[in-house]
């Protein structure tokens, strides 16, 4: 009898975790199965994109106040003696500014280079987990067409 009740308690137990298991991995995707974007992290999304170029420029600027900055024709679109940051000004710049450099650099936003779907997704990512404040629809679109047309794959 002892002997059937340990079979059985293990068996109970066994099945308390797989069902522990199993909410879990409800808990940390959608619908218990894994899409495409859940399986990529957006940082290796970026890492696969990134071009290999470090610019030391800004930071060396930084510490030398007697440095000019360089003219057109310098490699990186970052400039920290800039307005926007070195941003192009078109359609949106106001609100990728405000809304992208309220949480981070806009350097992190001009090294990228994401296909509409890849901006789609961290923008997403961003309101979602990382606390960006919501976007009306208008604001979103407006700063997901910025974002692919200057940022996007050349």
């Amino acid at each position: 009898m002892t002997t059937a009740r340990n079979i059985f308690a293990r068996a109970l137990t066994l099945a308390a975790m797989v069902i522990v298991v199993m909410l879990f991995m409800r808990l940390f995707t959608s619908d218990g199965e894994m899409t495409s974007a859940q399986k990529e992290s957006p940082s290796t999304s970026m890492a696969k994109t990134w071009s290999g170029e470090i610019n030391y420029a800004p930071a060396y600027l930084a510490l030398t106040p007697y440095a000019k900055r360089q003219e057109k024709g310098h490699s990186s679109k970052f400039d920290p003696l800039d307005e926007y940051w070195g941003l192009p000004r078109s359609d949106g710049v106001e609100n990728v500014s405000a809304y992208c450099g309220a949480c981070h650099s806009l350097q992190i936003v001009m090294q990228q280079r994401q296909t509409h779907e890849g901006w789609d997704y961290l923008l997403t990512w961003m309101v979602k987990k990382q606390g960006m404040a919501e976007l009306t629809p208008d604001t979103r679109d407006e700063i997901l067409d910025y974002l692919t047309r200057e940022f996007g794959h050349e």
